[in-house]
């Protein structure tokens, strides 16, 4: 009951609706999908914000404790950042596209092979712009 409670007070915004279990697919976050996530960086100036754009691999779904993370590669760097669902310090969490064929809660595999979510839609789009009846092979 006191965790519901504080669910409420922290969901300025609605994102609770983001994190539920229950919801359908659509509704909620999901490993796999593109976020965009908008941080305040100074609590004296709430203007001053930084925003980081990255593939969720994974979200740990633990009440007021939710957390996900998100990576990019920046600079020809693998960068990943956990960010806490309910911090009064995040301005905005919006997904900006939803995963497609994403089969595992963890998409940890993705920190080996970086190119492996791109390439995927690439081979997707090729075939459909070929418009050959041939299924495109796969390594």
């Amino acid at each position: 009951v006191i965790e519901r409670e504080a669910i409420v007070r922290a969901d300025v915004d609605g994102r609770s609706k983001l994190f539920v279990r229950r919801a359908a697919p659509k509704d909620r976050m999901c490993a796999g999908d593109i976020v965009q996530v908008e941080t305040i960086n100074s609590v004296s100036n709430p203007s001053l914000t930084s925003s980081f754009t990255g593939v969720c691999i994974a979200i740990y779904r633990r009440g007021i404790d939710t957390s996900f993370i998100l990576r990019n590669i920046v600079q020809k760097v693998g960068v990943e950042v956990r960010y806490m669902a309910y911090s009064p310090l995040l301005k905005r969490i919006e997904v900006l596209q939803k995963a497609q064929r994403v089969r595992r809660a963890k998409l940890f595999y993705l920190r080996e092979n970086p190119g492996k979510m791109f390439r995927q839609k690439m081979l997707t789009k090729s075939a459909k712009t070929s418009g050959s009846s041939s299924p495109v092979a796969r390594k």
